[in-house]
């Protein structure tokens, strides 16, 4: 299904919910990105970076998203994590 802002939800999983705490988790829980100043705390989160979390909400890899070896490996670990849960 094509959603606002023509964003395909067969690709993507997006989280929802309040912008603090959306924000507060990538920087803090997933380390996504450098915490920066405290005026940019509520800033929007883009980086080229993917995190890998399971089910259990554990971080299973840190790529980037710029280089394709990169994401081939995030590709073979998202398989390969599929067969262990």
């Amino acid at each position: 299904m094509l959603l606002k802002k023509g964003v395909n939800d067969q690709k993507w999983n997006l989280v929802t919910g309040d912008k603090k705490a959306i924000y507060s988790m990538a920087r803090k829980s997933y380390l996504a990105v450098k915490l920066g100043k405290p005026s940019e705390l509520y800033d929007m989160v883009h980086t080229e970076n993917f995190v890998l979390v399971d089910t259990k909400r554990r971080v299973r890899g840190f790529y980037d998203g710029t280089k394709k070896e990169e994401i081939q490996r995030l590709i073979e670990d998202i398989n390969w994590l599929l067969t262990q849960e």
